[in-house]
């Protein structure tokens, strides 16, 4: 059975999106959740212009080390959870190189998260949200 995701007005074929994001083709069996989420803080940062590939390492450790410690209070604040990753499609449906990354930032700090000391992160108010979630396999080395 093939997985349609429904986007305010634009549906799409889940296995065409992930084809399209990563440039290699996914078929049936690909496995993934749907996960819920509560409104929250996140640390978020975003890029265009670059492809997922080229900007998606250095954007999630730059969240890392904001909520390692790289902040203003030179608060480590612990372990951070869920990451997520949003790819922008252009009107057409197409995707653009326009990406946005948050980590919720951990409860004790939700209040009062801690400044950001990179000005490309910036703290914003998530609605609750439905997101689906990519197993991805790791090879052990």
């Amino acid at each position: 059975m093939t997985e349609i995701l429904t986007l305010g007005r634009l549906s799409v074929n889940v296995l065409e999106v992930l084809s399209e994001l990563f440039g290699k083709p996914f078929q049936n069996g690909v496995r993934f959740e749907v996960r819920r989420y509560d409104a929250a803080k996140y640390a978020a940062i975003s890029s265009e212009g670059r492809t997922y590939d080229q900007v998606i390492g250095e954007l999630v450790r730059k969240l890392l080390t904001y909520i390692g410690g790289n902040n203003e209070q030179g608060e480590a604040m612990g372990i951070a959870f869920p990451i997520i990753i949003t790819v922008y499609p252009r009107n057409d449906g197409v995707f653009s190189r326009r990406l946005v990354v948050g980590i919720q930032i951990p409860i004790a700090y939700q209040q009062d998260p801690p400044a950001p000391t990179d000005s490309a992160i910036r703290i914003e108010e998530r609605p609750g949200m439905t997101v689906y979630a990519l197993y991805v396999p790791v090879k052990s080395v």
